[in-house]
């Protein structure tokens, strides 16, 4: 008779891979949800309890966490001090009892921010536990529906971080089909919310700092005043265990991509109206042979039916692959998620974790690359949503309801370069207004600078109210009439691995080094080093890092440890963007040239559209100022004739690029 053998006498690390792989199988059920097969095994005796529990054994907790959820991207942005098996053991929990509320229906904001983290860091495990076992999209839907309330008792507008994190959330889930898939009446309801955001967008944050302020950080003497200027709410959180501050996303630009795809939806359902085939020439060559301006049918067939911007849902993955059976070897299900991955949000990550302050000695250690030189070079389409101006400037003056006033969709198409200031180079001083401000309606470029196309072996100059002709160029040179100082700016080129010239990547090889978060703190010019790798393949992912004031304290202290982010400087000290209409679409949509800037502190693009025909100055000059998200750009646009402190003409607009492979 073969010996009886006591659960006792099993060793702790034979109860601990029994733990693990109870919890693990080729069944979806184990993947998806918290673990649940622990707490029958820790029944059995104190010592299997032991053996299994949290305080004793985060090491399979922490192999649990990366089986079931997405850990490249904490990888990439943290030091491994928020990667430890107590970090991980605390997020499993953070998680197992959010997911549970949300698949119960219970409503909490902290909730909320966890399903957002974990999006920022999905590679397909994440969205997969979000939807497949707490049913996230149900949820989102009755939290919509919820604060939409009574006419009169909505909920909506009162809280910003849960209007915005519940949009952005929507928009993370939201493929092409979903509207289709959505009951109408919480399509109308949403579509309302998405409308009064978009239309009254003044009265939400669209920034994460003044727009009048181009340097930052400041320092802490200097007094700005910024009549209106409203700011996204800013949170304090518990993130892998650690502390972490962080200021939630802006509300209108999730407004005006979430608005788009409602849009297109409704595009792709509406057949395309037959009077304006007999209104409008057929084609160009018919436009011009009856001597006729603006669209054809067949522009307006090419934005009915073709321009639609990238959605954020992909595919989810199948489920997980079977467990690998080397308990000890790689965490499972490394890599399993999407192609592209978490790396699509990570300047949106660094640029929430570190633009949350604009005053010097306060910037955040964990600052990675917000914006990467060259992403704005390439062929852009999208649309503009204004409203009818009578109708906007009685919202002004209280009026008018934001529900009762149309949207009109009309198409956007920019063709658009970078020119990049390397160093040693001086880069142009901000543009000032008449308040005294970064000359944000001029994109803060100095007032009557001069731009000169350096091209082989031509030369070409423009001006701000001039004609400008993009052609292969190695740079652009820009005087600024009030200094006298000329800039020189050298061309970004895609798709190679030399971005610039000869001589300008000499520069560059010269300039490139290790930077960190704390080093940008530390700098007293803010504009270095934020900008980072132009993607060459040579370059280096960024790297987290800890240092410690003395390193026998424990890891987990964070009174001692100081994490920070390294990355490799680009030596690309300020970017300017230049573009036009694009022969193309310039005859039926208008030819405009496009001259603009990036705001190093965190990425905020701002464009300045004005016809290139002098004589068609009652087109307008515009300002078009937002972020880049997963592909989009997306922003507002406001008219410059109004002085900068009142609140002028202005809507919301996105656009995408349309040649993928012009890219970084």
């Amino acid at each position: 008779m073969p010996p009886r053998v006591s659960g006792d006498s099993i060793p702790h690390d034979i109860w601990e891979r029994i733990a693990f792989f109870a919890n693990v199988s080729d069944e979806a059920s184990s993947f998806l949800g918290p673990p649940s097969a622990i707490s029958s095994l820790a029944l059995l005796s104190r010592r299997v309890h032991e053996a299994v529990s949290q305080k004793s054994n985060p090491h399979l907790y922490a192999k649990i966490f990366r089986y079931k959820f997405d850990v490249s991207a904490a990888t990439r942005r943290f030091s491994e001090r928020w990667l430890t098996s107590r970090c991980l053991t605390s997020e499993l929990v953070k998680r197992s009892k959010a997911l549970k509320r949300i698949k119960a229906g219970q409503f909490d904001v902290k909730d909320l921010w966890t399903a957002y983290l974990m999006i920022l860091e999905d590679d397909g495990k994440n969205k997969a536990q979000l939807l497949e076992y707490a049913g996230f999209d149900k949820y989102l839907r009755s939290v919509i529906i919820y604060r939409i309330g009574s006419s009169d008792d909505s909920r909506w507008f009162r809280n910003p971080t849960v209007d915005t994190l519940v949009l952005w959330l929507l928009w993370s889930i939201s493929d092409r089909d979903q509207p289709r898939r959505e009951p109408h009446e919480y399509r109308e309801c949403l579509i309302g919310i998405l409308h009064s955001v978009v239309i009254s967008g003044y009265r939400h944050p669209s920034v994460y700092a003044s727009d009048r302020l181009f340097t930052l950080p400041l320092v802490q003497e200097h007094a700005i005043s910024t009549p209106g200027m409203l700011s996204p709410p800013v949170c304090e959180l518990i993130h892998y265990s650690h502390p972490l501050k962080i200021v939630a996303p802006v509300i209108s630009s999730v407004a005006t991509l979430l608005l788009a795809l409602q849009t297109e939806a409704f595009q792709d359902e509406t057949s395309f109206p037959h009077a304006v085939r007999n209104e409008l020439p057929l084609t160009r060559a018919d436009a011009v042979a009856q001597g006729r301006t603006g669209p054809t049918v067949e522009d307006i067939e090419h934005f009915h039916y073709n321009v639609r911007i990238p959605t954020a849902r992909g595919p989810l993955p199948s489920i997980i692959r079977p467990p690998n059976r080397h308990f000890d070897g790689q965490p499972m299900g490394m890599g399993d998620g999407l192609a592209e991955g978490s790396e699509r949000y990570d300047s949106d990550w660094y640029r929430l974790v570190a633009c949350h302050d604009i005053r010097v000695g306060n910037e955040c250690t964990l600052r990675g690359v917000i914006y990467t030189p060259g992403s704005m070079t390439g062929s852009w389409e999208g649309r503009l949503m204004r409203a009818d101006y009578a109708l906007y400037a009685s919202l002004l003056r209280s009026q008018t309801a934001p529900s009762t006033i149309s949207i009109r969709h009309t198409p956007l198409y920019w063709e658009l370069r970078e020119h990049h200031c390397l160093a040693p180079n001086e880069p142009l001083e901000p543009g000032l207004d008449a308040e005294g401000g970064d000359d944000i309606l001029n994109a803060w470029l100095p007032r009557g600078a001069v731009f000169t196309h350096l091209e082989l072996p031509f030369l070409q100059a423009s001006t701000l109210t001039g004609p400008c002709t993009l052609l292969s160029q190695d740079a652009v040179e820009v005087l600024d009439p009030n200094t006298g100082h000329t800039a020189r700016y050298d061309t970004f080129i895609p798709r190679s691995t030399a971005p610039y010239s000869k001589p300008a990547m000499a520069k560059v090889a010269e300039a490139q080094t290790w930077i960190s978060g704390g080093e940008i703190a530390e700098n007293s010019n803010p504009i270095r080093s934020v900008f980072g790798s132009t993607g060459n393949p040579d370059s280096c992912p960024p790297s987290p890092s800890t240092t410690a004031a003395a390193l026998s304290f424990s890891i987990d202290n964070d009174d001692e440890f100081v994490d920070t982010v390294s990355h490799l400087s680009s030596g690309v000290s300020d970017i300017l963007i230049t573009g036009k209409t694009g022969e193309r679409y310039a005859p039926a949509w208008g030819d405009y040239t496009i001259h603009g800037r990036v705001r190093p502190w965190d990425g905020l693009v701002a464009l300045l559209r004005f016809p290139t025909n002098p004589e068609e100055r009652y087109l307008g000059t515009w300002v078009f100022k937002g972020y880049l998200h997963d592909g989009n750009f997306v922003g507002r646009w406001r008219e410059t004739s109004t002085p900068v402190n009142l609140i002028g003409y202005e809507g919301s607009f996105v656009v995408y690029r349309n040649d993928p492979l012009c890219s970084t």
